[in-house]
């Protein structure tokens, strides 16, 4: 049942999520914080909602500065994410650019509010984060087929933010959500995205274990200061994702979270032992050291979609051909049952004819009259000996019926 939460509540849970340090999902605030109270919104009034229209209910998530919940908003399930008052900036940051986007992959944008609590509205996946599916299913893992339709998904919404000058910066498999049914992946969580892209950038914005190693820095650097990087960043962050997919398992899962980040930075990379050659070299050339050495997001879709239509290829012809090899064995059965129904069937009727000229010589006279007391007998025995014939191909139909079915 939805019930309405107050603002003072609100901003309590608020500044326990942000004073909690969540190792798992340990992402860089260094563009999060903003407490500039006398920020003026520069926001599209169009793309503002009545908050009293709003109705919260359960929380079903949380990041360094938010709080999700789900709700409703005239009757529509949504998710409502509240942004802590701190960062004034990166809301407004946020808003426009979720309002800038419309992709079958990316979450939908519904509205925001400014006031009393900075809240943006967008769709609800009821089918919840790819890293709790992820965790529900441990320790087994997706198909293949079903690790390539996601990756397609991801790569496909990535395509799009690229081609429209935006870098996401965090992409993660707690970023990525499912629908109800489970089939498809949208990608939500803009909060350190950025568009029109500049050659400098903060450094270590995103999470550690899926951050690119041109974010890191060796040497201690001051908060907010600026590195050169791009949007191949992103590509290394899906290879990540990718993996973590295939395998079910966080990349560098016995380090902790910065010392995974600083094997990433020399060149270490997961184990890729067992995977498909076609999957392994993809990998590779996304999570490659050099960033102007990975593929574009076009180029990965595209590989992405032969490569699962290879794994059907293969499973269609080899589906066909053992309907062959049972259609070569159902025919030899047929040929076996007909030669088996045959012989029976000639044997019985050579037999008959004998035991029919038998009875026939047994009951004639010497002076070759019939006896009428021999013919009723003879008579009886052939009666009989057609009803045991009778039976007997009952007997004989019904067990080649039974052949039949096993076979198929």
């Amino acid at each position: 049942m939805a019930q309405t939460v107050s603002k003072e509540m609100l901003l309590f849970k608020l500044s326990l999520a942000c004073s909690s340090q969540n190792v798992e999902n340990r992402t860089s605030d260094n563009e999060g914080s903003d407490t500039d109270d006398g920020i003026v919104f520069d926001i599209d009034p169009s793309l503002l909602v009545d908050c009293d229209k709003i109705l919260i209910g359960d929380m079903i998530g949380k990041g360094s500065h938010s709080l999700v919940y789900k709700g409703w908003y005239e009757d529509r399930p949504i998710a409502i994410k509240v942004i802590h008052p701190k960062c004034k900036a990166k809301f407004e940051r946020e808003v426009k650019l979720l309002s800038k986007i419309q992709h079958t992959n990316v979450v939908e944008f519904i509205g925001a509010c400014v006031k009393p609590l900075m809240v943006i509205i967008i769709e609800l996946l009821e089918g919840g984060s790819l890293q709790k599916a992820m965790n529900n299913i441990y320790p087994t893992t997706f198909s293949l087929e079903q690790c390539l339709s996601y990756a397609i998904d991801i790569s496909q919404a990535m395509e799009y933010l690229h081609s429209n000058g935006i870098i996401h910066r965090d992409l993660k498999p707690g970023n990525l959500l499912l629908t109800r049914d489970k089939y498809n992946i949208k990608l939500a969580d803009f909060g350190i995205a950025r568009d029109n892209i500049c050659d400098e950038m903060t450094c270590e914005a995103g999470t550690y274990r899926y951050m690119a190693p041109e974010i890191l820095s060796k040497d201690p650097l001051p908060k907010g200061a600026k590195k050169s990087y791009d949007h191949k960043a992103d590509v290394y962050s899906f290879a990540m994702v990718f993996w973590s997919m295939m395998k079910n398992q966080v990349p560098f899962k016995d380090r902790a979270d910065l010392m995974a980040a600083y094997d990433a930075l020399n060149n270490l990379r997961p184990c890729l032992d067992e995977f498909p050659e076609d999957i392994s070299l993809l990998l590779q050339s996304c999570w490659m050291e050099d960033p102007k050495l990975r593929p574009e997001f076009t180029e990965i879709t595209e590989t992405l979609i032969r490569i699962l239509h290879n794994v059907y290829r293969r499973k269609i012809n080899g589906l066909a051909s053992s309907i062959e090899v049972v259609e070569e064995v159902d025919s030899e059965s047929e040929e076996e049952i007909s030669r088996a129904q045959d012989t029976p069937t000639s044997f019985e009727s050579t037999m008959e004819i004998e035991n029919i000229a038998m009875h026939e010589n047994e009951t004639m006279k010497p002076n070759g009259e019939s006896d009428g007391e021999s013919q009723s007998g003879t008579k009886t025995s052939l009666s009989d000996l057609m009803e045991k014939k009778s039976k007997k191909k009952s007997k004989i139909k019904r067990f080649f019926s039974c052949c039949k079915c096993i076979a198929f």
